[in-house]
């Protein structure tokens, strides 16, 4: 080398060929260790023994609300009557209002067998099994209502469970709920004043 020439900062240059062999050792390490070959592959997930979860126990359906006596049985009035498959207004069931999207009486009620309901292949269903009919057309709501979140499920946490069918909280000729006149707003808590400080604020005035 000559003795007034100056080295470049840093070292001498590589030849391009000295480069790459650099740079593709570097990339092989890199995707060893990626690869769970050194301590740069560290697994997050912890080893926890495994366990059979308890079955989930069969609901237990508590007794729907009684039936009116004054039109159960169905068969003490409809005993031998054939069924008028017509859609009309019933004279002789006026307090019923059917506002259950398109459904008419003999969608649910079976036309033969007048205590009874039936499902849309023919099935009968006892009146107390009513849900099981509901939820022909509202099959989206079962794993709610076993989980407890639609309807009113009581019971144990990991035990015995009662469930209230459909019919406890709707009407199913009219299942939607009725509107809710709104309350009076919360009073605010400057304006609450307890009988003792009126009583003390009045002796005050009095001069006592």
């Amino acid at each position: 080398m000559h003795p007034h020439s100056i080295e470049p900062r840093g070292g001498p240059s590589l030849s391009p060929p000295v480069r790459w062999t650099i740079v593709g050792i570097a990339v092989l390490a890199v995707g060893f260790f990626a690869l769970g070959g050194g301590p740069l592959k560290q697994s997050t997930v912890r080893a926890y023994p495994s366990r059979p979860l308890a079955p989930e126990p069969e609901p237990v359906l508590l007794a729907p609300p009684p039936v009116d006596d004054e039109f159960f049985p169905c068969e003490d009035c409809h005993e031998g009557e054939s069924a008028d498959p017509e859609v009309r207004e019933l004279d002789e069931h006026e307090h019923v209002k059917l506002k259950h999207g398109d459904l008419w009486c003999l969608d649910c009620h079976d036309r033969d067998q007048r205590d009874l309901l039936h499902l849309s292949d023919d099935s009968p269903v006892e009146m107390s099994e009513s849900w099981r009919l509901c939820t022909r057309c509202h099959a989206k709501r079962i794993p709610d209502w076993r989980a407890g979140v639609h309807g009113k499920r009581t019971g144990y946490w990991s035990g015995r469970k009662e469930y209230r069918t459909c019919v406890v909280c709707h009407d199913p000729h009219s299942p939607l709920f009725k509107p809710l006149a709104p309350k009076p707003p919360p009073i605010p808590a400057s304006q609450i004043h307890s009988p003792t400080a009126t009583r003390s604020a009045e002796m005050n005035d009095a001069g006592h």
